[in-house]
């Protein structure tokens, strides 16, 4: 299916508007100074979008166009005899050598640049620096009869920081900020696009006043409170074309700067709304009213606009949205906060994707950059210090804010979630008795334990914090970094290394009253020291009826022993965790210590006897513990069996999963079998449980879910809140290792909803065209392999070619594989005209032409690059001329050798409205294999011999877009739900085939709908919801 995109996907440089409308910055010094803000946001989830960041480059090699010298007077005095004496001044006064530069860029302006001593600015009819700014070179002033355009470039002085240094520019009334770039080989920041100010001038930002700033105060710790000045109050959720949704408390009266929180952020980024948003500014206009209504009447002091996951193709259209919005906020004198999505890092420039981050630092009041969450990010040198670098020369630092995580923080592959201690001290599991129980007898002894799947804490001296593992239910490994005042300083510090505005903090709600958060804050507003990091340990006390403790131990033993009591009474067990002064409660028990009795002999074996019936006596083989659900095969993946089981059924255990965690049982009925998490058992002691059958789950035994239960799986360690997983597919497992699953996305801004799906591979389709460069795709191949992903490269050309140069697109190809991607896809659909040439369709020519050098070009590049033939559209219309059927082409390009210039065959398969496994009953009226998987399939192996590559296959539904384009009039009753059970069997159909190496679905996000309904391919769903995950997920062992 072709894509209606830009010639060139990869990451494109962001161009400021020309006019340099930069915002004043006054220079009125009653203007006071404003220094560190920390401000505190409760940011659901955040999604990483990025921005380009040119290379640092040599003064002469940034001003002279990329030659080895600045365009000096001996440069000039090269130039023809005929040039005017004016011009060759211009040349020599544009240089002031070791202090500044200037490529003017009309050479036949006149331009004489002065330096003129800071003292003598005034001389020069140069108005004062604002109060929050010391100079730190001459002023540089530019006489020319007309405004002087160029780029310039100034040395900042020898041990001086350029991390906080900045160039500003005079217009003749203000000073502006000028984006700038570091050049650490020549010592001097340079522009990075030409300006035409009067005079240019280095200067440090110097933050003498602090505010400091945080969320409602509802949520935040005692501690914390009174460093407030700024929150953000209320939330309001974009959906559809443009509604918001939440609330918007009224805060007239609040004594601090309260802004309202708008933003497309929920669960996932709600990228379809946003862009159907931006594609109406009917909808922009009522809700930019709205905001600003809302505003006014609510005593706000303005919007913080939170909206992610920007296509790029629609950045001019959300810079002009903002523009809107800021106007109509300044008209009624409220303030603009912009949150942008934390850049990219992609070969040694940043990408900020559809974000135009220079037209934006212009527009807002106060930009809001979302910082790393990755805790291991902020020590020395780390990727915080480095994004910042380059931030705060993009962005007037005295407007730009660091936002920073407050508390711990959950990573699963290079997915990071922020949570609260509490929740992230869940997985060191129950509490459970292992000797005694909640009642024993007098002297009788105690031994329990946390029953969990955590590893022992270890310190990360990097991230200044605990640490610990743990395995979920899907196998996957999390690092937890748990909070801590120490961590959370650090944090809070590197704004003002940077002399930034501030710093905002997401997630205050999620801090405790943990002692020395003051003192992380006061070190982050002042001079006073960092708090050093405390120590962690497992508490365990034992506590009378009078609460004193009689027994204690801590350090980092997950079991407790103690030797019980002889005194009658109720005694209570508490597991705490403890870091530094803040206790944390993890457990706690009651147990019971029983009167002495004389019948020792008698009533202690009627008790155990009674008990013993609970723990599975005689020829039981186990009971219940809890009322729990069981499941059609051994993990949380697998669907229900109806109505679960009850706590004090005893049960019959006929096997065993591989690892013993799961049990096979037979249910009080006598004919349903199911299975049971082994802790929810009670064990007879006679019962051998290695010595059970260990059974493999077959596709006999993955019925469809018939019904949720009420119980639990696993006591808390697996399970969701209660909340149960979608039924399985009709559909084993896949169990073929050689087998991988992907998905085609324009902006790879979803990859843990990705990876969540079982997909490990990402496709990208890249137009390619005469004098197209490679290096263009650096950042997409770079950012996939930064987030665990595999590359797939699909390059065709132009729609309605005329002519194709294969020597240039060979060529081209070849240096696509040496920036080292995983697979290449050559061309696309070449049986049609819409991507080859009319009249010159013929398989022969595209082997010889295009397929055989291309995979000479690519494995001489690099031998590891997995060559993909590309796939021909799938059709039965044939007239020679505007299109060739796909079985006639590829039978054509196996007789020309194909088969020999590939690793892979390409398959596209995306016109399906039945069950994969269906063969018949198309709702087309037609038997014609391309609407069948199986035909479709069998067709492509057995033509070629070799793997099948499906690098498209999708299901259309248009079920949340109210219908489909009448030419697909065939998917009008696929629904979403047939989507999502279709692409799961179909991916455990290829895996079990052995005929197919990679499934790419066609798509993940696509937000494009009309006649071309590329969204209702999209597996992200209009809502955002993407049932497809969770069908996939189950397949494929997530």
């Amino acid at each position: 299916m072709e894509e209606e995109r830009p010639d060139n996907e990869a990451d494109t440089q962001v161009t400021p508007p020309e006019d340099n409308a930069t915002p004043e910055v006054s220079s009125d010094s009653s203007n006071k100074s404003k220094g560190l803000i920390i401000a505190g946001v409760v940011v659901v989830a955040l999604l990483i979008i990025a921005g380009l960041f040119l290379p640092p480059i040599s003064l002469g090699e940034r001003l002279s166009g990329g030659g080895d010298e600045p365009e000096t007077a001996a440069a000039t005095e090269a130039a023809p005899e005929e040039e005017s004496t004016a011009e060759t001044e211009t040349a020599v006064n544009t240089n002031i050598p070791d202090e500044f530069d200037m490529m003017v860029d009309d050479p036949n302006t006149a331009v004489n640049v002065a330096a003129i001593p800071p003292a003598d600015m005034a001389s020069a009819n140069v108005g004062p620096l604002p109060a929050y700014v010391a100079v730190k070179s001459n002023v540089y002033v530019i006489e020319a009869d007309d405004p002087a355009s160029g780029r310039i470039a100034i040395k900042y002085p020898p041990n001086s920081n350029p991390d906080t240094l900045d160039i500003y520019g005079w217009d003749g009334a203000n000073w502006f900020f000028v984006p700038t770039q570091i050049d650490e080989t020549n010592q001097q920041l340079v522009s990075l696009e030409p300006a035409s100010y009067q005079a240019y001038t280095l200067v440090n930002t110097d933050t003498e006043t602090v505010a400091v700033g945080g969320t409602t105060l509802s949520d935040v710790p005692e501690a914390v409170k009174p460093f407030l000045t700024e929150v953000m109050a209320g939330t309001l959720l974009l959906a559809g074309n443009g509604d918001l949704q939440g609330e918007a408390p009224d805060v007239s009266g609040d004594d601090l700067d309260t802004y309202l929180w708008v933003t497309n952020v929920g669960a996932v980024i709600d990228q379809a709304s946003l862009s159907a948003f931006l594609s109406d500014t009917t909808a922009q206009g009522n809700q930019i009213n709205a905001l600003v209504n809302t505003a006014v009447s609510g005593g706000y002091s303005g919007i913080n606009l939170d909206y992610q996951g920007v296509d790029d193709s629609q950045t001019a259209a959300y810079t002009s949205f903002i523009q809107s919005l800021a106007d109509a906020l300044h008209a009624q004198d409220l303030k603009l906060i912009v949150t942008l999505g934390t850049p990219q890092e992609t070969g040694g420039n940043w990408d900020s994707g559809g974000q135009d981050w220079d037209a934006l630092g212009q527009i807002a009041d106060i930009v809001y950059m979302q910082m790393p969450l990755d805790p291991t990010a902020y020590g020395p040198d780390g990727l915080a210090e480095q994004l910042l670098e380059w931030g705060s020369h993009q962005i007037d630092r005295n407007k730009l804010v660091a936002l920073v995580q407050a508390s711990a923080v959950d990573r699963i592959g290079e997915s990071f979630t922020g949570l609260s201690n509490e929740d992230a001290l869940a997985n060191f599991g129950s509490l459970e008795f292992t000797t005694g129980g909640e009642e024993v007898g007098p002297g009788e002894p105690v031994e329990a334990a946390l029953i969990g799947n955590a590893t022992p804490l270890e310190w990360d001296g990097t991230a200044l914090t605990y640490r610990y593992s743990y395995e979920d239910e899907n196998g996957q490994t999390h690092i937890v970094w748990l909070g801590n005042p120490a961590s959370l300083a650090q944090h809070l510090e590197i704004a003002d290394k940077f002399n930034l505005k501030g710093v905002a903090v997401r997630n205050l709600g999620h801090l405790t009253e943990e002692a020395g958060l003051d003192a992380a804050f006061t070190s982050a507003i002042s001079d006073a020291a960092l708090p050093e990091a405390s120590g962690a340990a497992i508490v365990w006390t034992i506590k009378d009826e009078t609460d004193s403790v009689i027994a204690s131990n801590s350090g980092s033993d997950m079991a407790f022993s103690w030797e019980g009591s002889e005194e009658p009474g109720t005694y209570t067990l508490n597991v705490e965790f403890a870091l530094g002064d803040t206790v944390l409660p993890l457990a706690s028990a009651a147990i019971a210590v029983g009167e002495p009795e004389e019948e020792v002999a008698e009533e202690p074996e009627e008790e155990a006897e009674s008990a013993d019936t609970a723990v599975a006596s005689g020829d039981t083989d186990a009971v219940v513990r809890v009322d729990a659900n069981v499941r059609v095969g051994p993990g949380v993946i697998y669907g229900l069996v109806t109505g679960g089981i009850l706590s004090g059924t005893e049960v019959p255990v006929l096997g065993r999963d591989a690892s013993s965690t799961w049990l096979y049982i037979l249910m009080p009925d006598g004919k349903t079998k199911g299975w049971i998490f082994g802790e929810l058992l009670d064990l007879n002691p006679n019962l051998d449980v290695s010595a059970l059958e260990e059974i493999e789950v077959t596709a006999e035994a993955l019925p469809p879910s018939s019904g949720g239960g009420g119980g639990s799986d696993d006591g808390g360690s697996s399970g969701g809140g209660g909340s149960n997983p979608p039924p399985p597919v009709n559909a084993p497992p896949v169990t073929n290792a050689s087998f991988e699953l992907g998905g085609q996305t324009h902006t790879f801004a979803n990859p843990q909803v990705m990876s969540a799906a079982g997909m490990n591979w990402v496709k990208f389709q890249q137009k390619w065209g005469p004098g197209a460069n490679p290096g263009d795709l650096a950042g997409r191949i770079n950012n996939a392999h930064g987030a665990g992903f595999k590359v797939l490269l699909s390059i065709p050309g132009s729609p309605y070619p005329d002519n194709i140069n294969y020597a240039e697109y060979v060529q081209y190809l070849g240096g696509v594989a040496a920036l080292g991607p995983d697979a290449i896809e050559v061309w696309n659909e070449q049986n049609i005209d819409f991507e080859w040439p009319a009249g010159q369709i013929d398989p022969a020519s595209y082997v010889n032409n295009m397929l055989a050098p291309a995979y000479n070009a690519i494995k001489s590049a690099n031998p590891n690059v997995m060559v993909i033939s590309g796939a021909p559209a799938p059709t039965g219309f044939d007239n020679g001329t505007n299109a060739w059927s796909d079985s006639r082409y590829i039978a054509g390009m196996a007789a020309a050798g194909a088969a020999g210039y590939m690793d892979c065959v390409g398959v596209h398969y995306n016109a399906g409205a039945t069950s994969p496994s269906q063969t018949t009953g198309h709702p087309a009226g037609s038997d014609h294999y391309s609407w069948y998987f199986w035909p479709m399939l069998n067709l492509y192996a057995n033509t070629f011999g070799k793997p099948v590559c499906f690098t498209e296959l999708g299901y259309l539904s248009g079920e949340d877009y109210g219908g489909v384009p009448s030419r697909f009039a065939w998917a009008a009753n696929t629904t979403i739900a047939q989507q999502a059970a279709w692409l799961a069997e179909a991916a455990s159909l290829s895996a079990s085939s052995g005929k197919v190496r990679l499934m790419i679905i066609f798509n993940v996000d696509f937000t494009q709908w009309g006649d071309d309904p590329q969204a209702g391919y999209a597996i992200i769903r209009k809502n955002g919801s993407c049932p497809a995950c969770a069908t996939l997920g189950q397949v494929m062992g997530r």
